[in-house]
């Protein structure tokens, strides 16, 4: 497969061509910070907003969506990268119940491994109004899956992994702005005749958003 030749940071890369930045950047121990990046799929989602770069002559670009070609000049940590960064990190977390150590996925949950590689702090933006925990309740309503939205990035992996698998949307997001949540039963007599409870969506899932029902947390720590 043809090879084009770029920089990332000043390092020579090579990658073949239609790689995405992140994925020719990973390969090389780039670090670029990433939650919503799934290798498998066709169409890259670029929800999360972390992996901002700076490419030369284009400016600011979401690096798991736009492909490598040969002279790229990419920059992951100049003053308006990080600036952007902090902000798509401060929105993830401005809606996200903070109380880790309460977490049945304390230490297994890929937003708190990232603020520990970013070195950022998982505490509530004061500059970002978040909203009550009392306006986002536990959805149960699936007969397969807990959803809690105040732990959803909306990074959507469960519904790439869902329609990918099946081949049908059982799963999708609602509403626009911060009031976007996950739909586990929007047709739920599809959803309970279709559903093979595989549990592939609460598996990709990066927080504690996801859960297969019945499953508590001193269990899903045990497991």
């Amino acid at each position: 497969m043809e090879q084009v030749e770029l920089t990332i940071d000043d390092k020579a890369v090579k990658a073949s061509v239609g790689t995405k930045i992140l994925e020719a950047a990973l390969a090389s121990e780039i670090y670029i910070p990433n939650l919503c990046y799934i290798p498998e799929a066709e169409l890259p989602y670029g929800g999360c907003r972390l992996c901002y770069v700076h490419v030369e002559g284009r400016g600011l670009v979401t690096a798991c969506t736009l492909p490598v070609q040969n002279g790229m000049k990419v920059y992951t940590q100049t003053p308006e990268v990080m600036r952007i960064r902090r902000t798509a990190y401060k929105l993830l977390i401005a809606y996200h119940n903070l109380d880790c150590r309460a977490c049945w996925k304390n230490k297994k949950c890929d937003l708190q491994k990232l603020a520990a590689k970013v070195k950022v702090k998982l505490k509530r933006p004061e500059d970002f109004r978040g909203l009550p925990a009392e306006f986002l309740p536990l959805d149960t309503t699936n007969a397969y899956i807990t959803y809690d939205p105040i732990q959803c990035i909306i990074c959507g992996k469960c519904v790439w992994v869902c329609s990918k698998l099946h081949g049908e949307p059982l799963l999708d997001f609602a509403y626009r702005g911060n009031k976007t949540r996950l739909t586990l039963s929007a047709d739920a007599s599809m959803v309970e005749e279709k559903c093979p409870s595989c549990g592939k969506c609460a598996a990709v899932c990066p927080t504690a958003a996801l859960r297969p029902q019945g499953l508590d947390a001193d269990s899903a720590e045990a497991g």
